[in-house]
């Protein structure tokens, strides 16, 4: 797979190297024509390599254009003969005036099966693009056609193990080489489109509708009307209707070509309009009056269930949003979800799951305590409800904060009346303890007078 930038290295001369792909493309050809063909066009080569001079870039293109027309002979070489004989070619045309005239066109080969190698011919092919591509620099557009080819060959052989190894390259390379190859519109949606192909092919339906939305956004609003404009549009928006992980349409509601099928396929943007942000109600009863086979070519006539089981999860995100109390009663998930009672949990954990809500399910009260819950679109009123519930969150804050305040007022004066106490208490003890002494003290000293006694 792409990795960072490598060289490749071939020795001889550009006449001599020429000379010797041309030998070898007779040999599988059973045929001299080639040889003979540039012998000419090798002279002046030859002697401009002998003495040393400057080499003429164009005469290398004139010999380069017919061993390139030829090479497609390549893919009915020897199995262990393919990858030295492409490297061989690759290196040639390096030194062209222009190596990004003759890489498409070699890729274009690469793309097509390796006769001699059914089994392991993917293999080989993406080995070959996969040498090229990180011999170029990282900005150089020939990188461009080399991953078309390295995706058409990933999607045509159905090898899973290849497409794992790019998709790391792709989620975490892809918007810098787009960046840096400077694609026109046109050339990116052709690479997002092969991309969801190969993703399709190898069972990676979220990628792939990751890519289709993203070639939809190259179209500009000038061609939104346009016939293939309207092809993709259907495409994407049929494939997001039908995925049962895709639940915000932000990104298609937005594009001008989905736009324009409100004109061109005014049913199925209905359609759309309902999943963006209606109910189950007004969905039946669309689909009583446009039943699914009938809209733009039956693209959903096979995603009935599907449709039903994510318009029931999108209308319990709308009562989860919706719910000023944040507790929805079992009873009334039944009535929007015209599901029997015993469901209704299933329900709300299939929408958990889907990322669309946070909550807890309460047996014992019958409700859903929901904590968190998507909003599917969000205008004006989608803005008040948030300030409705910021102001109640406000004034819950500042209870909580004056119910503070008074606790840690009265803990001050009961702290200061519990000081005062015991520091009184304290006095009346040392009181109590100390005033017969200082009593004692303070008397005056008593004298007896005693009379002589006679002898």
């Amino acid at each position: 797979m792409p990795a960072p930038s490598n060289t490749l290295l071939i020795e001889g001369s550009f006449a001599e190297l020429a000379e010797e792909f041309a030998q070898y493309v007779d040999a599988l050809r059973k045929e001299g024509s080639l040889q003979s063909e540039i012998a000419p066009l090798l002279q002046p080569i030859r002697e401009q390599e002998q003495s040393e001079g400057e080499p003429d870039l164009k005469q290398h293109d004139e010999v380069l254009k017919k061993i390139v027309a030829a090479a497609a002979v390549l893919n009915g070489a020897p199995e262990k003969e393919i990858t030295p004989s492409y490297n061989l070619l690759v290196h040639l045309v390096h030194q062209a005036s222009d190596p990004d005239a003759f890489l498409p066109r070699i890729c274009a080969y690469l793309a097509k099966p390796i006769t001699t190698s059914p089994q392991f011919g993917p293999t080989l092919a993406i080995s070959i693009l996969t040498t090229i591509f990180n011999t170029l620099s990282g900005n150089d557009s020939s990188r461009y056609h080399i991953l078309l080819a390295i995706v058409a060959v990933i999607r045509q052989s159905g090898s899973g193990y290849a497409f794992e190894a790019l998709k790391p390259q792709l989620a975490n390379q892809l918007p810098t080489w787009l960046t840096a190859w400077e694609l026109d519109d046109e050339e990116a949606q052709k690479l997002h489109l092969a991309i969801a192909d190969a993703s399709t092919a190898a069972g990676d339906d979220d990628l792939a509708q990751s890519h289709v939305v993203q070639a939809l956004q190259t179209i500009p609003a000038a061609d939104a009307s346009k016939p293939a404009a309207r092809d993709l549009a259907v495409r994407a928006l049929a494939s997001a209707l039908r995925r049962p992980t895709v639940f915000d349409f932000t990104p298609l509601t937005g594009s001008d070509a989905v736009q324009s099928l409100r004109s061109s396929d005014s049913t199925l943007f209905e359609l759309l309009e309902i999943f963006t942000s209606d109910t189950l109600d007004a969905y039946e009863e669309f689909i009583a009056a446009s039943p699914l086979a009938s809209i733009s070519g039956g693209v959903l006539a096979e995603a009935a269930d599907a449709l039903q089981t994510k318009m029931r999860l999108l209308t319990l995100t709308s009562l989860a949003s919706s719910t000023p109390s944040r507790s929805l009663p079992y009873a009334t998930i039944v009535s929007a979800l015209r599901v029997p009672a015993t469901d209704v949990e299933m329900w709300v954990i299939d929408t958990i799951r889907a990322g669309l809500v946070e909550g807890k399910l309460s047996q014992q009260r019958a409700e859903f305590l929901v904590h968190r819950a998507t909003y599917r679109v969000f205008g004006e009123k989608q803005w008040a409800e948030v300030q409705g519930r910021l102001m109640v969150w406000r004034r819950s804050l500042e209870g909580v904060l004056t119910v503070i305040r008074s606790e840690r007022e009265r803990f001050v004066r009961e702290g200061i009346q519990a000081a005062a106490d015991q520091e009184a208490a304290k006095n009346n003890d040392k009181a109590r303890s100390g005033g017969p002494r200082r009593n004692q003290q303070s008397q005056p000293a008593q004298t007896r007078e005693v009379e002589p006694t006679a002898e």
